[in-house]
């Protein structure tokens, strides 16, 4: 059954941010983007790579290994070497906190 868990340090995330986590036994990301925070899986879904080590622009996470594009608003795959989208999850700030559902 989904569960929300608190984003250690989310409210402290500025714009063009993004945090690693764990909840429920899954390893995502946290991004803060113009429009707010949305979450992420946190491995690449071409090969594994770990998404945290790549590059975030805007509404875009750029896997470190092949270059392979995700938004990630929407997890869609957005250019070679990945076709294959992230799982997002739902993203909500209550009083100040940043929660994820897992």
């Amino acid at each position: 059954m989904p569960a929300w868990s608190i984003v250690p340090g989310g409210e402290n995330m500025i714009e063009g941010t993004m945090i690693g986590m764990s909840a429920s036994g899954k390893r995502l990301i946290v991004y803060r983007t113009k429009t707010g925070y949305f979450a992420t899986d946190r491995r690449c879904t071409h090969q594994g790579a770990d998404l945290l080590r790549g590059y975030f622009d805007r509404e875009v996470i750029e896997c470190p290994v092949h270059q392979g594009r995700f938004n990630v608003c929407t997890g869609a795959a957005l250019s070679p070497p990945v076709s294959t989208p992230l799982a997002v999850y739902p993203v909500k700030v209550v009083d100040g906190k940043v929660l994820v559902e897992v």
